[in-house]
């Protein structure tokens, strides 16, 4: 359904002004679902269809996304906006990206990064944004995960990123505002510490249920439910020394698209959903996309991954001619080792986001109420051998590295 006050009186002027067409004129205008049942908890997105005529006399039919927040009365709601998701993104798509990609193409870096925005409508907490699906921009499987190909290109994106990203940092401060540095886990917040709460103790009920990792970290998991909050803090947080930019903050298989080659094979890609970006390491979107988006094969390539991100990203930041400070290699792989924690919050999310089975939710309180929908729902996507698979490796590198311990 279209917002009612999505007409073509609205539509008309803001076409004009992206397309730099003042004689353009909006034909009509129709709209469908854009993504499926429990394909996006965060907002409501719909596909347009609008047919407009050209100055020249041409007529274009051309779709566009329209992202609205959700309504107040949605429960989950009250956490997105303590947290200014919508300002974020909407903030995202109005000032950073842009100046980003102009970043970037100063410094002969060329590529899409991410859809444009046609309007940011800050009265009615939505954006139009271009449509991706034309230009032949589609998500990988997110259940299958993804390979070692599309994994360094997702890479090499991250990198280019990050890279304007702290340039835009040191040229235009004042572009990251306050709710740039707030996350999942800032200590001055609250809604987040009861979702978290409550993924870990769906994560318990699964381990408990387990025998094999029960007994192997059953107790040491018990005693971690209570600090989880602050050593998600401590992995974000960032002291003098250590490499700190603006995140995608969300990085994972439904969040990236890519466009093929002939012959199949990823050739390029883009980021979209915005709303949790932050200022932090760029180690904390490396452990996020890497736990939760990577075929079993490809993640135990980890060393080689993180040096490609970080060559990469020494490689752009020279494009930019940058003359800050950057860790050696050897730095850089520590700052990420002190941010392992993030791997085992970020798996909370990870049997959701593969799972493949019938139990179908629009609601984000399910994957960590205690209700009888809830419940229902934590078992099902538990009942994974690709989870159970997932979860003995992680753990088993966890506790190798004391992380398991309360420190």
């Amino acid at each position: 359904m279209l917002p009612s006050w999505l007409t073509t009186d609205y539509l008309q002027p803001r076409l004009r002004a992206y397309c730099k067409d003042e004689q353009l004129k909006v034909l009509g205008i129709w709209a469908k679902p854009a993504t499926g049942k429990g394909e996006n908890f965060v907002g409501v997105m719909t596909r347009i269809y609008v047919d407009y005529q050209l100055g020249d006399g041409s007529v274009q039919k051309k779709t566009y996304i329209v992202k609205q927040a959700l309504p107040d009365n949605v429960p989950q709601a009250e956490v997105f906006f303590e947290y200014e998701l919508y300002t974020r993104e909407m903030d995202m798509y109005e000032f950073v990206l842009p100046k980003l990609k102009e970043l970037l193409q100063q410094a002969g870096l060329d590529g899409k990064l991410t859809a444009d925005a046609i309007t940011v409508d800050r009265g009615h907490n939505t954006m139009i944004l271009e449509d991706l699906a034309p230009c032949k921009f589609v998500n990988a499987d997110r259940v299958k995960q993804l390979d070692m190909a599309h994994t360094k290109l997702t890479l090499e994106m991250l990198a280019k990123f990050h890279a304007a990203a702290i340039v835009l940092q040191e040229r235009h401060p004042n572009l990251l505002t306050k709710c740039f540095y707030t996350h999942f886990f800032s200590r001055d917040k609250k809604a987040y510490s009861e979702v978290f709460a409550g993924l870990f103790r769906a994560f318990l009920r699964f381990i408990d249920g387990q025998p094999n990792l029960k007994n192997a970290y059953g107790d040491k998991l018990h005693q971690l439910r209570t600090h989880i909050m602050e050593y998600g803090a401590r992995a974000y947080d960032v002291n003098a020394s250590d490499l700190s930019t603006l995140n995608h903050g969300d990085c994972w298989t439904t969040n990236i698209m890519f466009q093929y080659d002939d012959a199949g094979k990823p050739r390029s890609v883009v980021a979209i959903d915005f709303q949790f970006s932050n200022c932090t390491s760029p180690a904390i979107d490396l452990h996020y996309f890497f736990t939760t988006s990577l075929r079993e094969e490809v993640r135990d390539k980890e060393p080689e991954l993180v040096e490609h991100h970080y060559k990469a990203l020494r490689a752009n930041l020279e494009r930019f001619s940058y003359k800050g400070s950057f860790p050696t290699l050897q730095e850089y792989v520590l700052q990420f080792e002190r941010r392992r924690f993030m791997s085992l919050l970020a798996h909370l999310f990870k049997p959701c986001m593969i799972y493949n089975g019938s139990e179908e939710t629009s609601d984000f309180s399910s994957l960590y109420a205690e209700s009888p929908d809830g419940l229902r729902y934590q078992k099902s996507v538990y009942a994974s051998e690709a989870v159970i698979r997932s979860a003995a490796k992680l753990l088993a590198t966890l506790d190798a590295k004391g992380l398991l311990d309360l420190h």
